[in-house]
C-alpha cells in the first residue's frame, strides 16, 4: 500500500511533463517555420536585387545610344498606343495578384482561382503585344543586329519580356496546383513569393517604358 501511494506522485509527474512536452515540440516547430518562410522571403530579395542590377546596366546601355539624335528616327517607328495598352494590362495583374493573396488568406478559393486566372490572361496579353511589336520593327528594319539602338533595344526589353514568360509559366503552375488545395489561409507563402516576384517586375517595367517610351532623344 505505501509503495502505491508513494508512486502516485511520479506518474502523476509524467501526465503533466507530456502535454509540456507536445507544447514545447509544438512552438520550436512553429519557430522552425516562420524562420524558414523569413529565408524564403530574404532568398527572393537577395535574388530581385541582383536582377535590378543587370537592369541597371541595360538601361545604362540604353539611355546612352537613345539619348544620340543619330537615332530619332529609329524612336519614331515604336508604337507608344500600342505599348501604352500593354503597359496597363500588365500593371493591372499586379491589382490581381494582390487580389488573389487576399482571396486565399480568407480561404475564398473560388476569387483566388478566377484572379489568378486572369492574371495569366493578362501576363499572355502583354507578352503577345510585344511580339506584335517586335515583329512590326523587324519589319521596320529594327533588329537586334541592326546597330546599337536595336541591340540595346531588343537586349533591355527582352530581357524583361523574359522575366513575363518565367513568371507566367510559375503562375500557370500555381494555378494548376490552386486545384488541388495546396493554398489556403495557413499555407500561402507560395503565392506571396510570386507576388514579389511579379510586382518586381511591373516595377521594372514602369522605369522602361518611360525611359525607352516617353522619353525623346535630346537634340
Amino acid at each position: 500500500m505505501q509503495q502505491d501511494t508513494a508512486l502516485a506522485p511520479t506518474h502523476d509527474a509524467h501526465a503533466v511533463a507530456a502535454p509540456d512536452a507536445h507544447a514545447a515540440h509544438g512552438a520550436h516547430g512553429a519557430h522552425d517555420e516562420a524562420a524558414s518562410i523569413q529565408n524564403r522571403k530574404f532568398a527572393v530579395w537577395l535574388f530581385l536585387s541582383s536582377e535590378t542590377m543587370l537592369f541597371m546596366v541595360l538601361i545604362t546601355a540604353y539611355v546612352f545610344v537613345r539619348f544620340n539624335p543619330a537615332h530619332a528616327a529609329e524612336h519614331e517607328i515604336l508604337n507608344i498606343p500600342q505599348t501604352s495598352l500593354s503597359s496597363f494590362l500588365l500593371l493591372a495583374s499586379s491589382f490581381l495578384v494582390v487580389r488573389a493573396l487576399d482571396a486565399v488568406k480568407r480561404d475564398n478559393q473560388v476569387k483566388f482561382q478566377r484572379s489568378l486566372f486572369l492574371t495569366l490572361l493578362l501576363g499572355l496579353g502583354f507578352l503577345g503585344m510585344q511580339y506584335l511589336e517586335y515583329s512590326h520593327m523587324g519589319h521596320e528594319g529594327v533588329t537586334l543586329n541592326s546597330g546599337p539602338f536595336g541591340t540595346t533595344f531588343f537586349a533591355l526589353t527582352g530581357f524583361h519580356g523574359f522575366h513575363v514568360i518565367i513568371g507566367v509559366i510559375w503562375l500557370f503552375v500555381i494555378f494548376n496546383q490552386s486545384f488541388s488545395g495546396k493554398y489556403n489561409s495557413k499555407n500561402n507563402i507560395g503565392i506571396e513569393v510570386f507576388g514579389l516576384y511579379w510586382h518586381f517586375v511591373d516595377v521594372v517595367w514602369v522605369f522602361i517604358f518611360t525611359i525607352v517610351y516617353l522619353i525623346g532623344p535630346l537634340h
